[in-house]
């Protein structure tokens, strides 16, 4: 009987599995508009990768922080207790403006790898830098009044929630717009003076993790 050859196995690799998702949980100042424009920003940018927990409204920026590093301590625990190998981040996102404790806030958030977006007065400096590049100093009811010009459905005495459509495709423009702003200030020794924002490093990160690393990418030959 003729010796019966087995088959070669096949040297194609298998498509790789989904690359597992990155999550950013972001424990906000402001009840909805912080939180809606996260979650457009990530849906949008996200490719799917990326999932955005807004934990809202989180309270002044002292407590805002001290929750955020709370749940910190707690995922990296649970990383080391049960090889949880999810790829998180934790943020904390707050307004300067007239609150007490900033640089605490700051200090206590570097301490524990907890990363912050800051807005100087507010968050709405981030979406007018999307129409024109303000650098003057500028209060809140004033800068919201501001947005409100440029943004119809932005009701400075209602409802505060940025239309993301309206400003989805000028990123690129209000990010130069922060990173000089942030530039001026660093120069006078005056960082997140008024005006100016860090909330661009945060949607980065979601742009960043919103495209599969090539190591995770499936492999075909």
């Amino acid at each position: 009987m003729a010796r019966k050859i087995p088959q070669s196995k096949s040297t194609s690799r298998k498509l790789g599995t989904k690359p597992p998702k990155f999550l950013i949980i972001a424990f906000c100042e402001g009840k909805n508009t912080e939180p809606e424009y996260l979650k457009s920003f990530a849906k949008h940018y996200g490719n799917g990768l990326v999932r955005v927990e807004p934990v809202a409204p989180a309270g002044v920026p002292l407590t805002v922080v001290e929750k955020a590093v709370t749940r910190k301590k707690g995922l990296d625990a649970k990383k080391k207790m049960d090889s949880f190998d999810s790829l998180y981040e934790v943020w904390a996102v707050f307004d300067r403006d007239d609150h007490p404790n900033i640089s605490k806030a700051i200090d206590l958030a570097r301490g524990n790898n907890v990363h912050t977006a800051i807005s100087n007065p507010c968050i709405e400096i981030w979406p007018l830098l999307h129409f024109t590049f303000h650098r003057s100093y500028i209060h809140r009811h004033d800068l919201q009044r501001e947005l409100a010009k440029y943004m119809a459905s932005y009701q400075s005495n209602g409802s505060k929630l940025i239309d993301y459509e309206l400003i989805k495709d000028n990123f690129n423009y209000a990010k130069s717009n922060a990173e000089s702003l942030l530039a001026d200030h660093e120069a006078t020794d005056n960082p997140y003076g008024n005006p100016s924002t860090t909330f661009y490093k945060l949607l980065e990160r979601i742009i960043e993790n919103g495209i599969a690393p090539k190591s995770l990418q499936p492999l075909v030959q």
